[in-house]
């Protein structure tokens, strides 16, 4: 256990980013001698943690230069993903890329060398893997959406070292590097999927296998490895890496280790087992330069190489010192690797097939898939009953034979074996859609934490001696059947507005029932529903009754494609919403105690674009709320003498100067108002005259942009609104709230 502490308190501490438990540390230090030691010992790694955080917190673009255009040098980093999109109403090439930079004038204002993930559109010329630069980047601070559900971006930027997102805006030199390792990896990607043309499916997985190519990938084939919760098998990490390193290590064991021992009689001093691990490391080293060296592959090559360091001392520690020694490992050289999802599969793989070999009583190649079922769908959010059948019939068809035969038939340029690596991918691909295709029961709704309780379960099961019996290890599953939050009272009513960026989704939950206003912004391959709204409402265990859609535009519907279940659905201009009734004015209904009123558009009316947005109002027990949608000014003038005051109101048009008149913040005098924006939105919202006549009026402005999630629970005995904002609720260090 001696190997645990220090990463448990360096993993601790990079996930709080508080200081006080260094106190509570020098007290027991001071106070007793014998602990002394220890507690210094878990001071330096908390230190050490907390100094980490700090430094990739800094390291990020500083807010002031956020939309700042700035002279770089640059290198490309991995490999450009190049697609077509449209822009300006025309399609145009566009390039996706990590550029690893520094300022090219004056270090001043963001010294040092930097990982900035850009996008660069026609007519600037295309960049390749390893291409040196000269350019113009407009930087942006790397602010990501933060919801109760859905990913979090600016997490995944911290762990991977990504201090800021931009723009290319001009390239002024390039020069070419074709003996750079990404461009080598990109030219042997590109040569597997010419070879493999002829089986699509083959020619976007196996690149990603065996270069970390996954460009390639398109939506529904990642999508149907995520829904079953095997994604993981798609990331070269501990699972890949490991199976192949134990591979090597068996072939050098039994043919190159005692041919050596014939030609070479002094290597008789060595095992064959300790000979072998040179060809097994060698591998290790080469599929990891395959993969560029990206972080998750360093780590699982780190955990790798401490194995290996203990089997080459003769040394026969047990699993867990093992583990413990190679997750302190990677934590010392890489400390914010606890943010990454990709190191917790990587350690998981490693300890399962620890545990089994040293354990020696149950097959690796049925328990591993199993447990690497329970944490695809803890890290990806994909719970599924079928995942871990899925993940027992994949993960031995991967390990086994298209691992093996894709880097074998690459490593000789030998098609046939590439084919027969092919040939395992189609019929993964084909056993996919199969289970997808069977009716599942809907699971429970839990915590995230419920799936890492079902996690450390079943790897404490897989432990050769537990000094308990095994059945109280069922207690993992507790979670899943707890009661979760608490829905609002009869009459109350809780405004849930999530952050998606530079446009709208909101949802009004009663005791029983669900409405959805609006369901955010939408692009190629994902939405704001499938990302935040899809999650939130699996989390809950929640399907809407009504989904209201106020009007046509792609960032309040563009999440409707990815809405199985909408329920009643209505829009103010249902000739641009498939599948909706028109939303008119008079139109209400009550649930559970609170009533929902339609006043806008008129049943008579012709309106179009923001004026035809459904306006709804909810009233509560003691509050009220109202949605505007986009509509202007002109509208508003027609609701004055018609619309009451309220408790919240939403800003139209996310707070454009467009909207919130005057004489519409009088009329509806609110208590508080949201508006939902991009951070940093290239239109200004919200308006600062709108923000002036707001403050004059006294209403306090809420912004999505700064606040993450806002919940409020409206219609309490006391008349006083419960809010939370998640970014100071629930944030962590990376979640600091933008600067005003």
């Amino acid at each position: 256990m001696r190997y645990w502490f220090s990463p448990v308190a360096m993993i601790v501490a990079v996930w709080s980013g508080v200081w006080w438990p260094l106190a509570v540390l020098a007290a027991p230090a001071l106070a007793v001698p014998r602990v002394r030691w220890f507690c210094l010992l878990l001071a330096l790694s908390w230190v050490h943690g907390l100094v980490a955080l700090e430094r990739g917190l800094d390291r990020r673009l500083p807010e002031h230069l956020n939309g700042t255009t700035l002279t770089v040098e640059a290198r490309v980093v991995g490999l450009p993903v190049t697609d077509t999109r449209p822009r300006f109403g025309r399609m145009s090439r566009r390039q996706r890329m990590i550029l690893d930079l520094r300022l090219a004038i004056d270090e001043r204002p963001w010294p040092g060398r930097h990982r900035v993930r850009v996008t660069a559109w026609a007519p600037l010329p295309a960049l390749n893997a390893g291409d040196r630069l000269r350019g113009k980047v407009r930087l942006f601070f790397p602010h990501g959406w933060y919801n109760q559900t859905g990913p979090d971006r600016a997490r995944f930027d911290l762990a991977n070292r990504i201090d800021a997102r931009g723009v290319l805006t001009a390239v002024t030199r390039q020069r070419a590097r074709p003996a750079s390792l990404d461009a080598h990896r990109a030219r042997l990607s590109r040569r597997v999927r010419e070879q493999l043309s002829l089986s699509p499916f083959a020619a976007a997985v196996i690149p990603a296998l065996v270069t970390g190519d996954r460009r390639g990938l398109d939506p529904p084939l990642w999508r149907l490895f995520r829904d079953l919760g095997t994604a993981h098998l798609l990331a070269i990490s501990g699972l890949h890496l490991t199976l192949v390193t134990g591979l090597l290590w068996g072939l050098g064991r039994w043919l190159l280790a005692p041919l050596l021992w014939l030609v070479c009689p002094p290597a008789r001093r060595f095992s064959l087992q300790q000979w072998a691990w040179g060809p097994a490391l060698a591998g290790a080293l080469g599929y990891a330069a395959l993969a560029g060296f990206a972080l998750p592959t360093q780590r699982a090559l780190i955990m790798v190489a401490v194995l290996a360091a203990c089997r080459l001392c003769r040394a026969r520690p047990q699993a867990g010192a093992v583990l413990g020694l190679a997750l302190l490992t990677v934590l010392l050289l890489q400390p914010l690797a606890a943010l990454s999802a990709g190191l917790w599969l990587s350690f998981t793989a490693v300890a399962v097939i620890l545990l089994l070999i040293d354990g020696s009583r149950l097959p690796v190649m049925i328990s591993l898939p199993l447990v690497m079922a329970v944490l695809g769908a803890w890290l990806f959010d994909a719970w599924a009953w079928l995942s871990p059948l899925a993940n027992l019939l994949l993960v031995p068809l991967f390990s086994l034979l298209v691992v093996p035969a894709a880097l074998l038939g690459v490593a000789l340029d030998a098609p046939a074996i590439l084919l027969a690596a092919a040939t395992g991918v189609e019929a993964s691909v084909l056993l996919m859609e199969c289970l997808h295709g069977w009716p599942s029961p809907a699971l429970p709704p839990a915590p995230g934490w419920a799936g890492l309780a079902l996690l450390v379960s079943a790897l404490l099961g897989l432990l050769p001696a537990w000094p308990w019996p095994r059945w109280l290890l069922l207690l993992g599953l507790l979670p899943w059947w707890l009661p979760g939050d608490e829905p609002p009272a009869r009459g109350q009513l809780d405004l849930i507005v999530f952050e998606v960026g530079q446009g709208q989704a909101l949802a009004l939950r009663t005791q029983h029932h669900l409405v959805l206003y609006d369901l955010g912004p939408g692009w190629s391959g994902g939405s704001a529903a499938k990302s935040v709204l899809l999650p939130w409402l699996r989390r809950h265990g929640l399907t809407p009754d009504i989904t209201i859609v106020s009007h046509g535009d792609g960032d309040h519907a563009g999440g409707l494609a990815d809405l199985q279940r909408t329920g009643r659905l209505l829009s103010g201009e249902p000739d641009r919403v498939d599948g909706s009734q028109p939303c008119r004015a008079g139109q209400q209904w009550r649930f559970d105690g609170v009533r929902f009123e339609v006043l806008w558009p008129p049943p008579d009316g012709d309106y179009q674009g923001n004026a035809a947005s459904c306006v709804l109002r909810v009233e509560a027990f003691g509050a009220s709320v109202l949605l505007t949608g986009d509509i202007p000014k002109q509208v508003e003038y027609r609701l004055l003498g018609r619309v009451a005051p309220v408790t919240v109101l939403q800003l139209a048009h996310h707070g454009s100067g467009s909207s919130s008149s005057s004489a519409w913040l009088r009329a509806v005098s609110p208590r508080w108002a949201v508006a939902s924006m991009g951070y940093a939105n290239r239109f200004n919202h919200p308006d600062p005259d709108v923000v002036d006549r707001l403050d004059a009026a006294g209403v306090t402005l809420l912004r999505t942009d700064r606040t993450g999630m806002i919940v409020f629970r409206l219609g309490g005995p006391d008349n006083a609104a419960l809010i939370t904002k998640w970014r100071r609720a629930h944030g962590r260090p990376w979640h600091r709230e933008p600067e005003p």
